[in-house]
């Protein structure tokens, strides 16, 4: 049996222990709750199509059924309920965007996922008129914050979680207690030197969570999108976001930020709202746009778990599998 240190329990370092666990391994987790978490403040959204010209996600029918079912896994398992499948209403703003939808909608390959309507159902007394109306199916939200709270509850009690940052200098000392270290630090990486040549390119998204005033007896569940993506909380709130910046002073959200949000949600509502929190995150994405999964090139027994970007709901459950069969069937 493997004993395995993870570095980070966001939602990499959450799945990867929980496959490491279901292969028998024997895990540590280390985590020191690091500034800037970008899954802390995810909405954990998945969804088919994505971009201006509403491009299919990278291999999503191969990644969305193992996903949905490792997150169903994990609800029976903790005793919770995080996997929430609903509908996405997209805003089409002008004639171009409603023609480019119906291109789209007519190709057999994204017959599965994308549609039309006529109506906006229950986000009709929110928006703005004007608006033509697409329909994304297959998406989802992973409420993130309660399945990375739950599972560190869990292995807190079970003893395997401890509240403590590593100092990269500690790690070859660990390698005589531990197997395998996989290092699932999120943005901290940029500055791992067992990984030298990763192409990280670090982006600061914000969102706010705002609370619509009135219509409280017709709160959608459907999420909404156009420049913006509105997700019910499921508690008369919306989380929205986000924003991407890529040169940034610290972690914290700030009203440049705030103001470009606020500049879209006018755009797209008719209704007043209010803002009831204001969150950021430094997202650690690869310049190439895939994760970084596999050993380092320094010592094979340092594993780096990181990149997911944006889609990290969709991807982690899959590589997550990959990387724990892996190390799990290794030698040594």
């Amino acid at each position: 049996m493997k004993k395995i240190l993870i570095v980070g329990q966001g939602i990499a370092g959450t799945l990867l222990a929980w496959s490491l666990r279901k292969r028998g391994a024997e895990v540590h987790i280390w985590d020191g709750d690091l500034a800037g978490s970008s899954s802390s403040v995810a909405a954990g959204i998945i969804n088919p199509v994505t971009g201006k010209r509403f491009v299919k996600s990278w291999r999503f029918d191969e990644f969305y059924p193992i996903a949905k079912g490792i997150y169903q896994q994990l609800e029976q398992e903790l005793g919770i309920s995080i996997w929430e499948e609903h509908p996405t209403l997209r805003l089409l703003g002008t004639p171009e965007e409603a023609n480019d939808w119906a291109i789209r909608c007519a190709q057999p390959e994204y017959a599965d996922h994308l549609g039309e309507t006529e109506h906006a159902r229950a986000w009709e007394p929110f928006l703005k008129p004007g608006f033509r109306f697409g329909v994304i199916r297959k998406s989802a939200r992973v409420r993130f914050p309660l399945l990375l709270t739950t599972f560190r509850e869990n292995a807190h009690r079970e003893g395997i979680f401890f509240e403590k940052s590593i100092d990269y200098q500690q790690v070859e000392t660990l390698l005589q207690d531990y197997d395998r270290i996989v290092f699932c630090e999120g943005w901290r990486a940029t500055t791992n030197p067992f990984f030298p040549e990763s192409a990280f390119r670090v982006s600061k998204g914000e969102a706010l969570i705002i609370r619509f005033q009135g219509h409280i007896d017709r709160i959608p569940t459907e999420m909404v999108k156009k420049t913006m993506l509105l997700v019910p909380m499921g508690d008369g709130t919306f989380w929205v976001g986000s924003t991407y910046r890529w040169h940034f002073e610290d972690t914290l959200p700030g009203t440049d930020g705030r103001d470009y949000i606020l500049g879209y949600l006018h755009e797209m509502f008719d209704t007043p709202f209010e803002i009831v929190n204001h969150v950021s995150g430094i997202r650690p994405t690869m310049i190439d746009r895939r994760p970084l999964i596999g050993p380092s090139t320094l010592n094979p027994k340092i594993f780096i778990f990181n990149g997911l970007g944006t889609k990290g709901a969709l991807l982690a459950p899959f590589f997550a599998e990959q990387l724990a069969a892996e190390i799990c069937t290794q030698k040594g």
